[in-house]
């Protein structure tokens, strides 16, 4: 019985980080009041990514002359090195690069959308984390 009782619990616990590990939920901040007065957007790329570039630019008329600024941002093939998550690597996707927004008015962040990855963005992530801002325009 209490050979049954471990493995019980090491399944359990084992469960419990491969559906806990790594969330497809993103993470959105935003500024309602800020977000009313928003009728137009400034692309800006960073670090240069003609895919992202493109993409995006496919999906909304931006403006070089607007005061609201969207940056985007990738990244994959991110590392991390560190052994406090050494069992989420081994028993979950372990995130290895993101997809990032944030729209500001000068210095002010008035929306940002973040998502973890396990790989490098796609179109779909990319049209995905755009319509979480204009949804809220």
């Amino acid at each position: 019985m209490g050979l049954y009782l471990v493995i019980k619990s090491v399944f359990l616990v084992i469960a419990v980080f491969v559906f806990t590990a790594c969330s497809d939920n993103a993470t959105v901040t935003q500024s309602k009041e800020e977000l009313k007065n928003v009728n137009c957007m400034r692309l800006v790329v960073f670090p240069p990514d003609k895919f992202l570039s493109e993409t995006v630019q496919k999906l909304y008329n931006f403006d070089e002359n607007c005061s609201y600024k969207l940056s985007i941002s990738q990244k994959s093939g991110i590392v991390c090195n560190s052994n406090q998550n050494v069992d989420k690597k081994i028993l979950a996707d372990f995130p290895s690069g993101y997809i990032r927004l944030d729209l500001t008015d000068g210095s002010k962040t008035i929306f940002s959308y973040y998502r973890d990855l396990t790989r490098r963005a796609d179109k779909e992530d990319i049209k995905k984390a755009f319509k979480s801002l204009l949804i809220r325009l």
